[in-house]
């Protein structure tokens, strides 16, 4: 064998080596990942919604400034709660989640309502479903909310 054959040769076997030795590992590093993932997704999951409700928002700050005014509204969607100001200048907070399919609501101050454009379910200020399919399904879960100052107490 010539020298340049070598060469060419253990080239290739290393080129070899090194690929397959790469598939083995990214395969390796997602199966752990997917199995980490179920795990934390489970565990995320139940730990999320034993959390009791109890924030405190300024409302003079971005971005919930939208409650400064009467008849505003704003979604914390990480939380799942929406907060409204009504026209009566009363704060309500409420589940943001429709319980009819789980989309997000939005609120109608000059109705008094909590409203799903997916399949128009209304709700009334206390959560309770008036209108459309989430009639069948339940009320929103209803939170306290008071105003000290600026400052607004969002609680269970």
């Amino acid at each position: 064998m010539e020298r340049k054959d070598f060469i060419e040769q253990v080239g290739l076997s290393s080129a070899a080596i090194l690929i397959f030795g790469c598939m083995q590992s990214c395969s390796k590093s997602s199966d752990m990942t997917s199995a980490n993932n179920t795990g934390n997704n489970a565990g995320t999951g139940n730990a999320g919604t034993n959390k009791p409700v109890d924030f405190t928002i300024n409302i003079s700050i971005a971005p919930y400034t939208s409650l400064s005014t009467k008849g505003g509204f704003y979604v914390d969607s990480t939380r799942g709660i929406i907060i409204a100001r009504t026209l009566n200048d009363q704060f309500l907070a409420v589940s943001s989640i429709c319980t009819h399919q789980g989309s997000t609501i939005t609120y109608q101050a000059n109705a008094n309502r909590f409203f799903c454009a997916s399949h128009d379910s209304a709700f009334n200020s206390s959560g309770a479903a008036t209108e459309g399919p989430a009639k069948e399904s339940g009320p929103l879960k209803q939170y306290k909310a008071d105003l000290t100052g600026t400052n607004l107490r969002v609680y269970a």
